[in-house]
């Protein structure tokens, strides 16, 4: 078999294929015979039809079967030999439904497919991340222990009998109604709140100034999308309001006491932990925006075109996986907020970023041999499994069901390659205002 090679623009390559003459021939020959046995032709016996009365009455079915036996082998062949991996259905030409395969004749076909395109990584050098360590200030760990005492606060009615004034804390019994329907993370019972504080729909709030213990009130106003969804914001909201008290705020004191309500031994050891905690949340929030300096770095540097086919490819792809959670979850497009006539193009660009990134990032890790082995896939998978409380052995079993553990372990690959790069950057120089 001869195979001429042409590499197209943006991956796309195109495959010259010529089945020799022979191998056609052979092909035919064992058709027609295979065939001979099958059918049956009035005034002849089963096996005993003229090969050229087969040739003439079933030409087409053993054309089609010629090439469904000759031409995807021969493809799948060329591939091997020019190492080639494909990332699309091939377009053959002449398309397979024209091609007509002939006695004592090569087949001669081409398909054209895409497959990741050459490409040069940039210096890693080159890459420019912000290394500053993570530093949280005193105050900023004294904010959070105010908080901290805040939440812990007791509420006392008081007993002057007056109507709710500004910066005042009540109690209340709050529904809310949207197109009818109670939202749920916005309605409370028996609820301390202090005014003031923006944990109420302003319009709601001020409302509530002037009413006395024991009052209802109905609030019509906008909802202002204090509730976990998002379609809700801006429609007609009723609040039904049901002031129980006006209560006096009372904080505990910041103690060994207090500490040791909260499990620790005294309040410095309280305070040492907070402090720690909200440094390395700090270092987790610094990772996470170097990581999204790196990725978009990388993008930008690396010079990479994917064919418009490809793209549609995985744009549709992308569509179908999100129509079938969209079935799992039993919901409408419109209830998950989803617009599918902007969809595509909404994912266009985003899969071009993850195309690109998910080549570069293979590109990596053969240059660097980065590659998690299963001990450190198994160790990962215990060390989560623990985390979330899970049996070790049912965790890997559920992940291995669902055909997620080379999924677990390409995450993994992933945060070696992030981390590998940001070791390799440069750090971004720090502005120093005087």
């Amino acid at each position: 078999m001869n195979v001429e090679l042409e590499r197209l623009e943006n991956g796309r390559v195109r495959l010259k294929i010529e089945i020799p003459v022979e191998a056609v021939n052979e092909e035919l020959e064992r058709n027609y015979r295979a065939l001979r046995t099958q059918v049956s032709v009035p005034g002849f016996r089963r096996g005993k039809v003229p090969l050229g009365m087969i040739r003439a009455r079933f030409g087409d079915h053993i054309n089609s079967e010629a090439i469904h036996n000759l031409v995807l082998p021969a493809y799948e062949e060329a591939l091997t030999s020019e190492l080639l991996l494909p990332l699309s259905n091939p377009d053959f030409s002449p398309p397979l439904n024209q091609l007509k395969v002939r006695a004592d004749n090569p087949l001669v076909f081409e398909a054209t497919v895409d497959v990741k395109p050459s490409f040069n990584l940039p210096k890693y050098e080159d890459l420019v991340v912000d290394k500053t360590p993570a530093n949280i200030p005193r105050e900023q760990v004294d904010e959070y222990v105010r908080v901290l005492q805040d939440q812990h606060a007791i509420y006392h009615p008081i007993e002057e009998e007056r109507p709710v004034q500004e910066g005042d804390c009540v109690r209340v019994d709050i529904e809310c109604f949207v197109d009818n329907q109670l939202i749920e993370d916005v309605s409370k019972q028996d609820a301390d709140l202090e005014l003031g504080k923006g944990n109420l729909n302003e319009k709601v709030e001020s409302e509530i100034v002037g009413m006395h213990p024991g009052d209802t009130k109905e609030i019509e106003t906008e909802f202002d999308g204090h509730a976990s969804s998002s379609t809700l914001a801006s429609k007609h909201a009723l609040y039904n309001v049901t002031l129980h008290a006006i209560t006096e705020k009372e904080v505990p004191t910041l103690d060994d006491e207090f500490s040791k309500d909260l499990g620790y031994e005294n309040y410095g050891q309280l305070f040492g932990v907070i402090w720690n905690n909200l440094v390395e949340e700090e270092k987790a929030l610094s990772y996470i925006r170097q990581r999204e300096e790196v990725a978009e770095q990388l993008i930008e540097k690396t010079e990479i075109k994917l064919s418009e086919s490809l793209v549609d490819q995985y744009v549709e792809q992308n569509i179908q996986n999100f129509q079938q959670k969209l079935k799992q979850d039993n919901q409408t497009p419109e209830e998950a907020g989803v617009d599918m006539e902007t969809l595509p193009s909404q994912l266009r660009e985003n899969v071009i970023k993850q195309t690109k990134l998910s080549w570069i990032f293979d590109e990596v890790a053969k240059n660097e041999n980065i590659r998690v082995t299963d001990d450190e896939l198994d160790l990962e998978i215990r060390r989560v499994a623990e985390q979330q409380n899970r049996d070790v052995q049912k965790y890997t079993s559920a992940l291995k069901a669902s055909d997620r553990l080379e999924e677990f372990r390409g995450q993994m690959r992933s945060e070696k390659i992030y981390r590998f790069l940001i070791d390799k950057s440069s750090e971004k120089e720090s502005l120093i205002i005087t």
